[in-house]
């Protein structure tokens, strides 16, 4: 047989090498995994910026506030994974900018309802 001419790193597999190898997926990849608090308290603020950015999308803003206000709140339990009891800021962030997308979206749709 001849030597290859690839350098080792670059190499297939499957070169006849049996030794086993367990398959490891990264910590983020880990689905059975709870969401912790302060992963609620970025989705409610990312939410929240969508809210208002969307705001005038015929209600679209509405309800993507209507969530950044849910899920702050889910940040806010106690029993969240993650949640530690003496901050109180966990999450306010998310009702705030959800609070003002949805606000944002009702005073577009009063005023531009009458004109369509």
């Amino acid at each position: 047989m001849t030597a290859s001419t690839f350098p080792p790193h670059e190499q297939s597999d499957n070169t006849g090498n049996t030794e086993f190898r367990p398959h490891t997926s990264p910590d983020w990849w880990d689905h059975h995994r709870p969401i912790a608090s302060d992963e609620y308290s970025d989705m409610a603020l990312m939410l929240g910026a969508l809210s208002i950015l969307t705001f005038w999308m015929f209600g679209l803003g509405i309800l993507l506030g209507a969530a950044a206000i849910g899920t702050a709140l889910a940040a806010r339990r106690p029993d969240t994974p993650g949640h530690d009891p003496g901050d109180s800021s966990a999450g306010i962030v998310g009702i705030l900018t959800g609070i003002a997308g949805v606000a944002f979206g009702i005073v577009f749709l009063t005023a531009a309802l009458p004109h369509l």
